[in-house]
């Protein structure tokens, strides 16, 4: 009677383990898609905002090349981010991972 109910209770937590971690995984999902919607809804403010970052670090790399090269980074990612929808979906994956990262749900 006891190995019985020992078994049951070990495979409740089993299956709520088992939930938690589909719970999670949803969650990832929905933040992930909803970061896609948002970063293509937004790109052609993301592409304005990239142009504007280009010709900025274009202009300070002759003055300051620490500086120049600094926000040329950000701004090549910023236009592979509204030109590319692959760059986006793993932006977009990369950010719901972080996201969820340190959720503890209990």
């Amino acid at each position: 009677m006891k190995k019985k109910k020992a078994i049951k209770e070990s495979d409740s937590k089993a299956s709520q383990e088992k939930y938690m971690s589909n719970r999670r995984r949803l969650a990832r999902e929905r933040l992930e898609i909803y970061l896609v919607h948002l970063l293509l809804a937004y790109r052609p403010l993301i592409f304005y905002a990239a142009l504007l970052l280009l010709v900025y670090s274009v202009v300070t790399l002759f003055s300051n090349p620490l500086v120049g090269f600094a926000s040329l980074i950000p701004a090549l990612y910023l236009l592979l981010v509204s030109s590319s929808y692959p760059v986006t979906l793993y932006s977009a994956r990369l950010g719901a991972w972080i996201a969820t990262l340190w959720r503890h749900e209990d």
